[in-house]
């Protein structure tokens, strides 16, 4: 019996590490976007509208960092409050959208003020303003500062020195 079980720790042993590190780029991912969301201004808030609204992140359950994005539920960015959308509620309105990949998402015409952030792909290829990369085992950002304009958003000069790309 011994030598059956023996294989089986060595196993979880050797993959242990992959999913701690797995654990930790989803916990990275979902901080990267909350700080940069900290240091980003969205357009002003339109007259009738509570300034103290949340700052509403959609995102699908099925991306890889959804759990470390809704441990960030209620966390203050700006004097706002994170409020992760919830599949099945109908969200008022997207501050943060989250995306997988070259996924290419319709293009507010409006300047609606929605900050797109896609995980994965080519920075330029879709609707975001930010792209997260996966690079020599890092976690790196390129920011597309023509695609944030469009929508009305601006970043601090600190955030931009940061980025791996900036266009």
């Amino acid at each position: 019996m011994l030598p059956v079980r023996l294989p089986c720790f060595l196993l979880a042993l050797l993959l242990a590490p992959l999913c701690h590190a797995q654990v930790q780029v989803n916990a990275l991912k979902a901080a990267y976007i909350y700080n940069i969301a900290m240091f980003t201004t969205w357009p002003a808030v339109p007259a009738g509208v509570a300034a103290e609204r949340s700052l509403t992140v959609c995102a699908r359950p099925t991306l890889p960092f959804w759990e470390s994005l809704r441990q960030l539920e209620g966390k203050a960015v700006n004097g706002r409050t994170w409020t992760l959308f919830e599949p099945g509620a109908a969200p008022r309105a997207c501050d943060i959208v989250i995306f997988a990949g070259e996924l290419p998402l319709p293009r507010p015409m409006d300047g609606a003020g929605v900050l797109y952030v896609a995980d994965g792909g080519k920075a330029g290829k879709s609707a975001a303003a930010v792209t997260l990369v996966d690079e020599d085992q890092h976690v790196r950002f390129d920011i597309d500062t023509r695609e944030a304009a469009r929508l009305g958003l601006k970043f601090s000069s600190r955030l931009l020195r940061l980025a791996r790309n900036v266009w």
